[in-house]
């Protein structure tokens, strides 16, 4: 449903779009989309091997997720405005087998007493991928156990592109999931990675926007088992300084959390999700689903 009290001053083309989630694919999506009309995108996508259901995530190789997800992000560009900014939130990955099974939480040693949480706990539940070790000998990272540097790697694409990369905020995780033994640290904090056409684009510069970002973070009690908090896009939204009536797009929407965020702020979105119960999720949620925010402004 349209916010009546945000201008939709937009172009034919565009009104079909606005304040929905769309279950389409992204990148046909974003292609039906005219030339700089968003005024900014943030977006975290499935991570490479770790969800099940199908889209972008699911590469047996680790190039090959690099690849598509850079082609989704530079046609996100395409659309984004030269004083808009693309916000990135993806996580790395080591080069390892991801076997868990459900019934394998007879194994774990989650929860307060370390005995495990309840079988039916989403840490359990949810929809994993099998990914497998990606092997090649020619290529001297796809080494077992090598941290992937995926991040890294869509930095680099998207500025052989020609987009500029404008900085990295750390999110630092009040809730990072459990790790188990292993010869590494424990990973507790995510990377936002910022992107624009132009160096000239808007942003919030008083007070100035940190590199380190404690987040509020609550229980996830959607159906959705992988969504960021809501105070994530909330501090990017308020850190891109937009004008009334702007468009914010989250090309990998999942179950609306960016949608309640541009909303809550009396903005525009348009958003696009390939699951169809996380589509309609998105465009059922109410405002029993808000979650706190931190007020850095």
């Amino acid at each position: 449903m349209l916010n009546q009290a945000i201008s939709l001053d937009r172009d034919d083309a565009l009104a079909p779009w606005l304040n929905a989630t769309h279950n389409v694919d992204c990148l046909t999506g974003l292609r039906a989309l005219p030339d700089e009309c968003l005024d900014m995108v943030v977006t975290s996508p499935p991570y490479w091997g770790q969800r099940g259901n199908g889209g972008i995530g699911l590469e047996p190789d680790p190039r090959d997720y690099v690849k598509n997800l850079v082609e989704v992000l530079d046609e996100a560009m395409r659309c984004l405005k030269s004083s808009g900014v693309l916000w990135l939130n993806v996580g790395d990955a080591y080069n390892t087998p991801i076997n868990w099974r459900e019934e394998d939480y007879v194994h774990s040693s989650l929860g307060a007493e370390g005995k495990g949480l309840d079988p039916t706990n989403s840490a359990y539940t949810k929809v994993r991928g099998r990914r497998k070790a990606c092997i090649d000998k020619e290529a001297k990272f796809l080494q077992y156990g090598n941290l992937l540097a995926l991040p890294q790697r869509i930095t680099i694409a998207m500025c052989d592109l020609g987009w500029l990369f404008r900085g990295e905020v750390i999110w630092v995780k009040s809730r990072p999931l459990p790790e188990g033994i292993c010869r590494r640290p424990h990973r507790k904090h995510e990377g936002i990675y910022i992107f624009s056409k132009s160096e000239k684009h808007e942003f919030r510069v008083k007070p100035p926007v940190g590199s380190v970002w404690e987040l509020v973070q609550v229980p996830n009690k959607l159906k959705h088992c992988s969504t960021f908090p809501l105070d994530l896009p909330v501090q990017c939204i308020k850190a891109s300084a937009l004008q009334p009536g702007a468009v914010v797009c989250d090309p990998f929407m999942g179950s609306g959390t960016t949608a309640r965020a541009a909303s809550t702020l009396g903005f525009n979105y348009i958003g696009f999700e390939l699951d169809p119960a996380m589509c309609e999720l998105a465009n059922t949620a109410g405002e029993d689903d808000q979650q706190p925010t931190l007020m850095f402004d």
